[in-house]
């Protein structure tokens, strides 16, 4: 199983350079979200989690 503070991680550096807007667009995750994951302000779900992990491993 993937970890929450893992995506987090590989998120906050990916979005260095990939705007949020871009990763919901490509993973069907609401943008709002993607800003409370990354805030640590909520986790994902399991199936968003692993769209998450999937897109940043890839891309």
């Amino acid at each position: 199983m993937v970890a929450q503070e893992e995506v987090r991680k590989k998120l906050l550096e990916k979005t260095k350079a990939v705007r949020q807007k871009n990763i919901s667009n490509c993973t069907g995750i609401p943008r709002e979200i993607i800003s409370k994951f990354m805030n640590g302000k909520r986790d994902l779900y399991p199936e968003s989690l692993v769209a998450l992990n999937d897109y940043l491993d890839n891309h």
